[in-house]
């Protein structure tokens, strides 16, 4: 009986260990390390060892909002710089380490900075934790600091980190690459020898102290550290997007443009005036750009590089200006934009097509030209608008470029020869 007794004792005794540590371990709790406080005073960001971010109510010190690392927006973002360093390419290979975020602070009150191992630094609202700053963050070295915002700025602390090994290493070290390539038909053989012979140097230098069994010595380094303290200060869509204009980052600027709704003409206008007049600059970036005025003031002032760019370009500005544009101005319709024939249907007569190939049958050039005559007869040539005599100018100075040019390649001994000159 005593026996039994003792046996269900120790039973029991099991159990309750069992509970209990059952117990503990899904009470565990999740360390802070990082807190701070809203400008109002009301509300307390917090940063988990976990990576969650957690807002608290003041005074009352109740959670409102919790959000786990996996949740966050963007929060497995990595720098698309790394990708060109050999250095940070290896370091991304656990990339788990640059998700947390390392700092955080406020904006406003409906606003929190945060900043993550990775660097990538975000504006996000404290109701969704969406990133204000667009659909990319900004990025920095690893692990910046940042600070509270004050007068619509707030400063940006990181550390830039170079390492450089000494040249004698690196060739000595370069030098037994070679010796290694060579014997590149064996190479798990010889490393698996390379490892049992470092394996028993090092057990005969442990035995004896002797140099010659000596481990190789580390390759000498010197590591560079660089800070740097930013500014970033917050702005409007237009300037921001005069910005990236000016920095040539075209592909943010439209979009910017897209998003807020701005004349992404200046985007195509900048990358126009930087390339070379050629048939690909000018249905890539010309042909983009919608205000008429500019666009027939390239085609008449801008010099192309050979004939064949010339010759497209000149033509390209003929369509601008042909009955559709000249209609579309007197009804004002047109909005200052650039019509090409074909972008509106004027008094329901269909479009067909303006440029007719060479090739296309006779019937196809009859009906363009009943076409013509019809649009011809919507236009009164007494009662033209100033614009449209101007568009009338125009046409005829392209007409004029476009037949001298012609008359060069004539010249020169036809289209062929005159690209070859």
């Amino acid at each position: 009986t005593n026996l039994v007794t003792i046996a269900l004792s120790q039973r029991g005794f099991l159990r309750m260990l069992n509970f209990q540590g059952f117990w503990r371990r899904e009470s565990k709790q999740d360390g802070v390390f990082k807190m701070s406080l809203s400008p109002g005073g009301t509300l307390l960001a917090v940063i988990h060892f976990s990576g969650q971010l957690t807002l608290w109510e003041l005074p009352s010190l109740r959670q409102q909002k919790e959000w786990k690392q996996d949740v966050q927006d963007g929060y497995d973002a990595i720098n698309p710089e790394w990708a060109k360093s050999v250095e940070k390419r290896k370091k991304i290979k656990d990339k788990s380490s640059f998700y947390p975020l390392c700092d955080v602070n406020w904006w406003a009150d409906n606003a929190v900075i945060l900043a993550r191992c990775s660097g990538a630094l975000t504006v996000s609202s404290v109701r969704t934790l969406k990133n204000l700053l667009g659909q990319s963050c900004e990025w920095f070295e690893p692990s910046p600091q940042v600070s509270a915002a004050h007068d619509g700025s707030f400063m940006s602390l990181e550390c830039e980190v170079k390492v450089a090994y000494k040249r004698h290493r690196l060739e000595a070290n370069s030098f037994d690459d070679d010796e290694g390539e060579e014997d590149s038909d064996s190479d798990e053989e010889s490393s698996a020898k390379a490892r049992y012979f470092s394996y028993v140097k090092q057990g005969l230098y442990y035995l004896t102290e002797m140099e010659r069994f000596a481990p190789p010595r580390k390759r000498p380094r010197t590591i560079t550290k660089t800070y740097r303290l930013v500014s970033l200060r917050s702005t409007t869509p237009e300037e921001l997007y005069q910005r990236k204009i000016d920095n040539e980052e075209y592909g943010e600027a439209l979009a910017l443009a897209q998003a807020y709704d701005l004349d992404s003409d200046l985007v195509y206008q900048r990358q126009w005036r930087k390339s070379s007049v050629n048939i690909a600059s000018i249905q890539d970036y010309l042909s983009k750009i919608r205000k008429r005025s500019w666009v027939l003031h390239e085609c008449v002032e801008r010099v192309p590089e050979n004939v064949d760019a010339a010759r497209e370009l000149l033509q390209y500005g003929l369509k601008g200006t042909d009955l559709e544009a000249l209609i579309a101005i007197g009804k004002r319709e047109d909005g200052g934009r650039f019509i090409l024939p074909g972008d509106v249907d004027i008094d329901e007569i269909p479009y067909e097509g303006y440029v007719s190939p060479v090739e296309e049958m006779q019937m196809r050039k009859e009906k363009e030209a009943a076409r013509r005559w019809e649009l011809l007869q919507l236009v009164d040539f007494s009662m033209l608008t100033l614009e449209q005599k101007e568009l009338c100018r125009c046409r005829l100075k392209l007409l004029t470029y476009l037949n001298r040019l012609a008359t060069y390649e004539e010249i020169l001994g036809g289209p062929h020869a005159a690209e070859r000159g």
